[in-house]
């Protein structure tokens, strides 16, 4: 499965990098016309998983997308019109439509006979730690993909934050009772919120010695009312172009500052009880239409404080990415790179290298590489190209809750919903998809059989 995560990853990773440029104007309706080819070289991976990539690799390389994206950042909303084409026989394309706000999307295609299918997103994560506990497919690192899952995990806690210390400017102190209140709500918010819960159990699950990671954020209350504010206060220096938080033994926690089109934050807290020290540190930079960052993030044994625990891991989480030169607008002539580290026991390792390029029509063309063999070379394994034009809305979307409430909430099923719904979609389902896997290699139909069969995932679909 980590196979198939590895491709969700770069597929994300490619669309995202193209989509991240479409935010010229943060607070206007964008649209934009894509056109896209993927080329996958199976080669790259390990001999043992070679020629079973193979087989995705001949799929992706034979399709395909086009369609329109457009975004409403006052509603939140996004609208994305695509179709999945074979090469070999475009009339065999899939259409499909894509559509919502970040907790709520809709699926139709006319595959379902235009049906909608409805994904209430705040309940992403616990579907994939269902998914983990009866499949044992780890989805939810599929899942971490979609930023919302983790905006709403963490909601309440920052809520809570924000609702007491947002606010504050010039300089100040808060005060012990102001925290021992903050901790109270901490440690309700822990005990009662699932999203959070769920969150942290799925991350955990798949990985040895994952009830760490759970131990150190159900600690977290008295982390902050022992480590971070031992004496009972923290101080604060605030204004609109810096920041600086202490506590009260003068220890610089948290700085930010912001001049000439670059911001700059670190944070840099305290050892933890099992003494990992938690660090983050970025910089950005916007200047000539094109955007760099630098970010360096870890949740590592303190080199100050030894565990008295042998056993505990060494590194729970480290992260490092480096942008460089990516555009700020849409369309650009631009070079630019990117290089991606993520270490850990938490979230499967991986070093990543992708450079592309832009024109001013709209051209653009992304490659990912990693090191490959003893000497680390690295190989290019897959590329997307295209274009992205930016186009007239033909519509403004605007979507809420309601817009959905009526269709067929795909994460709460049961046996009658299901029934009927199969018994509505199944014709179009069977006679749509027959085109289009009649294009496909054998060798990609294989490779997906046998990822079904491995996981369970096809006896519980053949059970009656």
């Amino acid at each position: 499965m980590r196979r198939l995560l590895g491709l969700f990853l770069v597929l994300f990773l490619s669309f995202s990098a193209v989509a991240y440029s479409l935010a010229e104007d943060s607070t206007s309706v964008c649209s934009y016309d894509f056109d896209l080819r993927f080329h996958m070289n199976a080669d790259v991976f390990p001999a043992r998983n070679r020629s079973h990539m193979q087989g995705y690799a001949d799929l992706l390389n034979m399709l395909e997308l086009k369609g329109n994206l457009t975004y409403n950042p006052a509603s939140r909303s996004v609208d994305l019109n695509a179709m999945i084409i074979p090469v070999t026989n475009p009339e065999a394309a899939i259409s499909f439509r894509l559509y919502g706000i970040p907790e709520h999307m809709g699926l139709t295609s006319p595959l379902l006979g235009n049906e909608t299918i409805w994904f209430q997103n705040y309940v992403l994560m616990e579907f994939a730690h269902k998914t983990w506990n009866n499949l044992h497919i780890p989805l939810q690192y599929v899942t971490l993909l979609y930023p919302y899952v983790t905006e709403s995990a963490f909601e309440n806690l920052s809520s809570a934050w924000n609702s007491r210390f947002s606010a504050v400017r010039n300089s100040g102190v808060v005060s012990g009772d102001e925290l021992t209140g903050l901790a109270a709500e901490w440690s309700d918010i822990l005990r009662t919120d699932s999203r959070l819960i769920y969150w942290l159990y799925s991350l955990s699950l798949p990985v040895k010695q994952g009830n760490i990671m759970e131990e150190e954020f159900f600690r977290l209350p008295d982390y902050l009312l022992t480590q971070v504010a031992p004496d009972g206060k923290l101080k604060y220096s605030v204004d609109d172009h810096s920041a600086k938080w202490t506590n009260g033994q003068d220890a610089v926690l948290y700085t930010y500052l912001s001049e000439n089109g670059s911001e700059e934050w670190s944070l840099t807290l305290p050892a933890t009880e099992n003494g990992y020290l938690p660090q983050m540190y970025c910089r950005t930079v916007t200047e000539n239409d094109t955007f760099s960052l630098s970010l360096q993030g870890s949740y590592n044994q303190s080199v100050v404080l030894d565990s008295s625990d042998s056993s505990l891991p060494e590194s729970l989480f480290s992260v490092s990415l480096d942008m460089h030169n990516w555009p700020a607008v849409w369309p650009l002539n631009s070079s630019f790179d990117a290089a991606l580290m993520i270490g850990g026991i938490i979230y499967p390792n991986t070093i990543l290298e992708i450079r592309g390029s832009a024109t001013s029509d709209g051209n653009v063309e992304l490659v990912f590489s990693q090191p490959v063999g003893q000497n680390g070379t690295e190989t290019e394994f897959f590329s997307c190209t295209g274009s992205v034009v930016p186009v007239t809305p033909r519509s403004v979307p605007s979507f809420s809750a309601a817009d959905f409430s009526s269709h067929l909430a795909i994460f709460n099923v049961n046996d009658m919903t299901m029934d009927d719904f199969i018994h509505r979609v199944r014709r179009p389902l069977f006679f749509g998809i027959l085109n289009f896997l009649n294009e496909l290699p054998a060798s990609a139909c294989q490779s997906v059989m046998d990822d079904l069969e491995d996981y369970g995932v096809l006896d519980m679909i053949l059970v009656d």
